[in-house]
């Protein structure tokens, strides 16, 4: 936000996401979400993966292409974090529709029928969720749970491309319980880095999450979000920093359809305001969803092939950027391994393994990244390791 220079590309793996992959189990690849129960793309909602793709500098990823530029702090890699307010590559997409995929218990004590439809953030899921989340350099990440609800781990990144070095991380969930409230993750570097989340459920059909980071001692980012489940409809609010805030409604109109929409207001610049509207239909084993304002549009198909095989096809265009970009995107799962893999039409090919190794003592888990970038002739490796001691 306000730090001088670029930031690197490519971004080592966001350790606070490993971390609460699961709510806080060990890295392992049983696809999307454990406890679905089948693999109709209906089934799991999960947060969307970061992008596994390079932004371009002049990309606003805090507010969308068509909004005056935001300056980002240097201290953390560009991906770290979930970004209420990251639209993708042209600013067509919705506030919050390109948060981290993080697979989270199904919520409990949620009115009748609030499952149906969900939030509007998270219309783009089925597809979005199997594009990749790349990395560069290698990490080890070790976490111990203790007696209680608490969870500690330590993380080591070496990467040629961005910040790495030590991480401390803290969590806190409820054991018995993981999707009951509250429940809190923090991540903490040796300089001064910190990031935190909180989600709390003040009501029985309310939850109300806030992220922050502070570096240097400034407070560099700061969003809340406030989301309300009723039978048949939700509602969320979304404020980012001082710079806007979005209003967010989402209806099911029958079992299959969905209809919603978004009014964003900003405080400095009042002439990108936006509004759009959206829609979702999903049946049996297809899911399909779009957007469409005056920022752009985002639309968005996923199919399962087989009860293991996914694939996804997305476009953007992002009308005040005049930009279009086209991805397709595949999932293939096991019960041991997972594997992502997506292809842009900017020349970005991307791919992921994730394996559980297994352990008597500790639990372990691996990831493999590869990304390349075809118009800069680049390619960048990742490799990671998690251990859980139990």
């Amino acid at each position: 936000m306000n730090k001088k220079g670029s930031i690197s590309r490519i971004s080592i793996l966001p350790f606070l996401n490993l971390y609460k992959l699961g709510i806080f189990e060990t890295l392992h690849a049983k696809g999307p979400c454990e406890n679905r129960e089948s693999s109709s793309p209906r089934k799991c909602e999960t947060t969307r993966a970061s992008q596994p793709k390079e932004q371009p500098a002049d990309t606003d990823r805090a507010a969308g292409g068509d909004a005056p530029p935001i300056k980002i702090c240097r201290c953390r890699s560009p991906d770290s974090s979930c970004s209420a307010g990251d639209r993708g590559k042209t600013g067509a997409g919705v506030t919050g529709s390109r948060g981290i995929a993080v697979c989270r218990p199904k919520e409990e004590n949620l009115p009748a029928g609030s499952v149906n439809p969900g939030l509007l953030r998270h219309i783009h899921n089925t597809a979005r969720y199997r594009i990749p989340q790349c990395f560069e350099g290698g990490s080890i990440s070790v976490k111990q749970s203790s007696s209680g609800n608490w969870v500690l781990g330590h993380s080591l990144s070496f990467s040629s491309v961005s910040p790495g070095g030590y991480k401390l991380m803290l969590s806190y969930a409820n054991k018995k319980k993981p999707s009951a409230m509250p429940y809190f993750v923090m991540e903490a570097a040796p300089g001064g880095q910190l990031s935190c989340e909180m989600r709390v459920g003040p009501t029985s059909g309310t939850r109300a999450t806030v992220m922050a980071q502070i570096a240097d001692a400034e407070l560099y980012s700061f969003e809340s979000i406030i989301d309300a489940y009723f039978n048949r409809f939700t509602a969320s609010i979304i404020a980012v920093n001082r710079e806007f805030i979005a209003l967010h409604y989402l209806q099911a109109v029958t079992d299959t359809l969905s209809l919603g929409a978004e009014v964003v207001a900003r405080g400095h610049s009042t002439e990108v305001s936006s509004a759009s509207g959206a829609g979702r239909w999903a049946s049996g084993d297809h899911a399909l969803s779009a957007t469409l304002g005056n920022r752009g549009l985002d639309l968005c198909y996923a199919r399962d092939i087989k009860p293991f095989l996914t694939v996804a096809a997305m476009l953007e265009v992002g009308f005040a950027v005049r930009r279009a970009v086209a991805t397709l995107a595949y999932e293939w799962h096991t019960q041991d391994w997972t594997v992502r893999a997506s292809a842009d039409s900017d020349g970005l090919v991307g791919a992921t393994l994730q394996k559980a190794i297994g352990g008597t003592k500790a639990q372990l888990g691996c990831a493999i990244s590869a990304l390349l970038n075809h118009p800069n002739d680049k390619f960048r490796l990742g490799f990671a390791i998690t251990a859980a001691i139990v």
